[in-house]
Order: structure tokens, then C-alpha cells, then sequence
């Protein structure tokens, strides 16, 4: 990709919402680089955008209903006024193999990183739970790049993050959040923050309710360090 074609990439990307959608509704602007972990993505083909969050230095987590074809990753990254050709990192998506785009079971999905993140002030890796079906604070964090309000699809350039709370629901591999407060579908991947540990992924809304859906990331940790142990095309030796 040239320079040229990635500035109207960028154009595009910050005038028009379809791709991008509602994000975070309400809250507040973030602290400028106060959420190290959050990465945003983009799809050089389709033009979509999703968030995500470094996991450990060579991955990246998010949603696998975000785009897979030729993606690639902004890392320490507040105002998108910042995106750089020269910062963008090539990707390679591993999607859950049972992801049912139907559904939205098994919304999960890591991002090898071409090369493995240079730590700092600006990026550095958020937790994850430590064994499965974790309890945590029903008090949590979710940001994004999305927009502003609920009738607004023009998407923020700086990254937005809003307090919600989680409540009861019937699956075992999914955690939700209630109220007009929250994520929007411009929020896909990126993380539900409880007690300084990702607990969950912005995945959809509930129908006919204000409900978000956060895929649990703790039901998934057998799979996530598979994954992540394993040999990839990205993998040096």
C-alpha cells in the first residue's frame, strides 16, 4: 500500500460511520495513554475497523466477528490523528475454530503480531484471568474508539471509555452489561476491564434490550494459551 492510498484510507475512515458505528455511549475521553493495552485495527481490504488489546507481546485479543482478511494493528495509540503508515503491524487472525457468526458463540479471536511489541509507558500488555470461570468485581471499564451517543455514527478520534456493571446471564461463556451507558457494535474487541483484568470481549447486544454481551474470556483459557504456545507463520526459528 502507498502513502497516498493509506491517507484515503484514513479519510474515509474518519468521515464516514458505517464501517465504524456506534461505540463507547457516554462516559468520558481516557486519559491519553493511560490504556496501554488498547489496540486499534483495520481491515486494508473491507475498510472495518474493530479494537482489541495486547495479551502478551506477540498477540493481540479481540472479537471474531472483526474482519480477517488483511488487518493490521495500531498499538499506544490515543487520538487516530496519530495513525502512521510507518507504526501499522501486519497481522495474522486466529479465530475460534466453533465461532458461529449466527450466534456470536465463541466470539473470540487472538492476532499474531508480524513482530512482537516493543513495550513502553505508551504499550504494554493487560492481564487475563488466571483460572477458569473467574469471579470478579461486578463494578467494570469498556473504551473504544467509537461514537459519543447512541444517534451519533460519526466514531471519536480519541479513545472513550465508560463504568459499567455487569449482571446475571444464562451462559456460562458470556458476561453482560445493562444500562444506556456502555459499548456499541464500534466497540467490537475491545476489552471488559474488571479489577485491572480483562475479564471480557465487546461482543453484541442483546435484542430488544440495552443489554451488552462481553464474551468470557476465562471460559476460553484453554484455548487462548494453545494457541499462543504453538508455532506460526509469524514465529522466528
Amino acid at each position: 500500500m502507498s502513502i497516498l492510498q493509506f491517507y484515503f484510507l484514513l479519510l474515509h475512515l474518519f468521515t464516514q460511520g458505517g464501517a465504524l458505528r456506534q461505540g463507547v455511549i457516554g462516559g468520558r475521553e481516557s486519559v491519553p495513554h493511560s490504556r496501554p493495552y488498547m489496540v486499534f485495527t483495520l481491515d486494508l481490504v473491507t475498510q472495518e475497523s474493530c479494537d482489541g488489546f495486547l495479551v502478551t507481546k506477540d498477540f493481540v485479543m479481540t472479537a471474531a466477528h472483526c474482519s480477517k482478511r488483511r488487518v493490521i494493528a495500531f498499538l499506544g495509540m490515543h487520538n487516530k490523528n496519530e495513525l502512521r503508515i510507518g507504526d501499522a503491524i501486519l497481522v495474522e487472525p486466529f479465530p475460534h475454530p466453533k465461532y458461529n457468526s449466527s450466534t456470536f458463540e465463541n466470539d473470540i479471536m487472538l492476532l499474531k503480531l508480524q513482530k512482537p511489541a516493543e513495550l513502553s509507558n505508551r504499550v504494554r500488555t493487560i492481564a487475563l484471568p488466571l483460572y477458569e470461570n473467574e469471579t470478579f468485581t461486578h463494578n467494570c471499564l469498556v473504551m473504544g474508539w467509537g461514537s459519543q451517543t447512541a444517534n451519533r455514527t460519526s466514531p471519536s478520534k480519541v479513545l472513550r471509555e465508560a463504568n459499567v456493571t455487569t449482571g446475571n446471564c444464562t451462559l456460562p461463556h458470556i458476561i453482560c452489561s445493562e444500562g444506556f451507558t456502555g459499548p456499541g457494535s464500534g466497540d467490537s474487541g475491545g476489552p471488559l476491564i474488571c479489577g485491572d483484568v480483562a475479564q471480557g470481549i465487546v461482543s453484541n447486544r442483546i435484542k430488544k434490550t440495552f443489554a451488552a454481551r462481553y464474551t468470557r474470556i476465562s471460559h476460553y483459557l484453554g484455548w487462548i494459551y494453545s494457541v499462543i504456545k504453538k508455532p506460526h507463520r509469524y514465529t522466528k526459528g
